[in-house]
């Protein structure tokens, strides 16, 4: 093989690994409680190189947090005991690496009950969330809601599974 097409083999094969590694830039945080910094860590935008571009790599690599955060049966009003997580998350929002980039909070539901009422729910808590987190500081003009219902679960093979009912924090930019 010559040098150059040496090169490009080497170079392709490097941006594939970089790009499968991109999804470990999701954290799944369960229901454990995050520390500011690993909610930091979790929510950074990878540093960009220059003269490089892996094109349509931008919703391989997008950058979140996923926790666990608990509401009543059939409510948007988060539970007093995660309360802690999300002034973790504020926090880590107003920070000085994360205060100039946008985010998308996300509300997911399990299977469980009908689908209009899920994607609504799932919605209503995005909502809470960000009421939650704008009341601990955030410019909440930085943070907008959406819900997903039951489309995206995490253990597809348990759609009623507690872990399936979580709240996703993305960049935006």
């Amino acid at each position: 093989m010559n040098p150059t097409r040496k090169l490009l083999v080497t170079t392709l094969a490097a941006m594939a690994a970089g790009l499968a590694g991109a999804t470990a830039m999701a954290a799944d945080f369960g229901t454990r409680t995050p520390d500011v910094k690993e909610l930091v860590e979790a929510l950074t935008p990878p540093e960009r190189t220059r003269g490089i571009a892996i094109v349509g790599a931008s919703a391989a690599t997008k950058t979140n947090a996923s926790m666990q955060v608990g509401f009543e049966l059939g409510s948007a009003q988060v539970m007093a005991r995660d309360h802690v997580k999300l002034e973790r998350l504020a926090q880590a929002l107003k920070s000085e690496t994360l205060r100039d980039y946008r985010y998308e909070v996300i509300g997911h539901t399990d299977s469980t009950g009908p689908l209009p009422l899920n994607m609504r729910l799932s919605k209503e808590r995005a909502e809470s969330v960000v009421a939650y987190l704008s009341k601990q500081g955030v410019d909440a003009s930085r943070i907008v809601a959406d819900g997903k219902g039951p489309h995206e679960l995490l253990n597809k093979q348990r759609p009623e599974a507690a872990e399936n009912r979580r709240v996703e924090v993305r960049l935006i930019r």
